[in-house]
């Protein structure tokens, strides 16, 4: 069985923790699969994938959060890989 979290945040966007201190915490509560999606950047991406090289069995899945603008509204659009 395999534990996974594909909508996971950093410093970079809305999160609480730095790219290596997200992986690092994912890895040591078990997870086998998760997705780095912050909002509208990229940048915790390189971070998070070289942490996670560190652990085996993890694995990173890189994604992003689009954020889009309609009437009266917000949409979020996950897109990974």
């Amino acid at each position: 069985m395999f534990e996974v979290d594909l909508h996971l945040h950093t410093t970079y966007s809305d999160g609480t923790l730095d790219p290596a201190e997200l992986v690092s915490l994912c890895a040591s509560r078990g997870l086998s699969v998760i997705a780095i999606s912050d909002h509208d950047s990229t940048e915790a991406l390189p971070e998070a994938l070289a942490t996670a090289r560190g652990y085996d069995g993890l694995k990173v899945i890189p994604a992003i959060e689009l954020s889009t603008d309609i009437p009266g509204s917000e949409i979020h659009i996950l897109g990974y890989y």
